[in-house]
């Protein structure tokens, strides 16, 4: 029983969506081996502190969906993945016990780095909580307004790849911020493919997403060209070399992603928001591959 209950409660993290808080960390980090004065040591801490606050962010998100009525048993939700506390088999105290100890651990690792990288660290820190908090809770609700996506852009973008690059070399750089533009912008991307699909519930429930207010048609013409905008940042990232040429590799991804833009258009399916998170994943994954390849071989970038 020990067991499952400790399966149940990794799974109501929802862990598969925190292979974009790695693949944004990760080029954080890429970013920063190119100083040659970055401390490798503190790499696994800043992703245990950010996948810490990413499951404290999911489990925010389900239990104040549910406490406003969002998340119901006939929700979309409630249909293509396992909702625990919705279903009763976590309680809420659980629920929220959880998101203590996820909390903990991101202020424990946040007091330590502050101590070797100083006040920037609980700066950035308070930043994410804010968002983890302002996404779903009101007054902000950013969920429930067109400004969802902006927040997990500027969440799994600038702020954990900048962030991570601080860390582990302790200066700034506009390199990360620029590099951190497609993964952010594909996590984006996840969570309006996630409204789109939800749009007619969320008018019910008079959730105005960015889909609710474009209207069908035209969250469908959002989607396309926004996912083509992913693809044309690469190449300007490129050009003007914040990534190596190899990373363009990220662009055998293009045919499915075609693909996907199609079958969006013959009827948004109810897996819209983890068939984009796998396309973000590949086109992530490629970007990495190619990076390492231009550092371990400079000469023909």
């Amino acid at each position: 029983m020990i067991q499952l209950n400790l399966k149940m409660l990794f799974l109501a993290s929802r862990p598969w969506s925190f292979i974009m808080t790695l693949l944004s960390s990760t080029i954080g980090l890429l970013l920063a081996s190119q100083t040659g004065t970055y401390d490798l040591i503190l790499f696994p801490l800043v992703v245990v502190g950010l996948l810490a606050f990413h499951g404290a962010a999911n489990m925010i998100n389900d239990l104040l969906d549910v406490r406003y009525g969002v998340d119901r048993y006939n929700s979309p939700t409630s249909k293509y993945r396992r909702h625990y506390l919705l279903a009763g088999e976590i309680s809420v105290s659980t629920f929220l016990y959880e998101i203590l100890f996820f909390y903990i651990v991101v202020i424990s690792i946040t007091f330590y780095l502050t101590l070797i990288r100083g006040w920037i660290i609980p700066v950035l820190t308070a930043l994410g909580l804010f968002f983890t908090y302002a996404y779903s809770g009101e007054p902000f609700k950013l969920k429930h307004k067109p400004l969802g996506e902006i927040s997990a852009f500027i969440v799994w973008g600038p702020a954990m790849t900048t962030g991570t690059y601080y860390v582990l070399t302790s200066h700034f750089s506009l390199a990360p911020l620029y590099a951190s533009i497609p993964i952010g912008m594909f996590v984006a991307l996840v969570l309006f493919a996630n409204n789109l699909r939800d749009i007619n519930y969320d008018k019910e429930a008079g959730v105005k997403t960015l889909a609710v207010l474009l209207g069908a048609k035209r969250a469908l013409s959002f989607y396309k060209y926004f996912l083509l905008s992913i693809y044309l940042s690469l190449i300007f990232l490129v050009i003007f070399k914040i990534y190596s040429a190899y990373t363009l590799i990220a662009y055998i991804t293009l045919p499915k992603a075609i693909r996907l833009v199609k079958t969006f258009y013959e009827k948004v399916p109810d897996t819209a928001d983890p068939i984009t998170a796998q396309q973000a994943f590949n086109f992530g994954i490629l970007i990495i591959l190619g990076e390492i390849i231009g550092q371990l071989q400079p000469s023909l970038s």
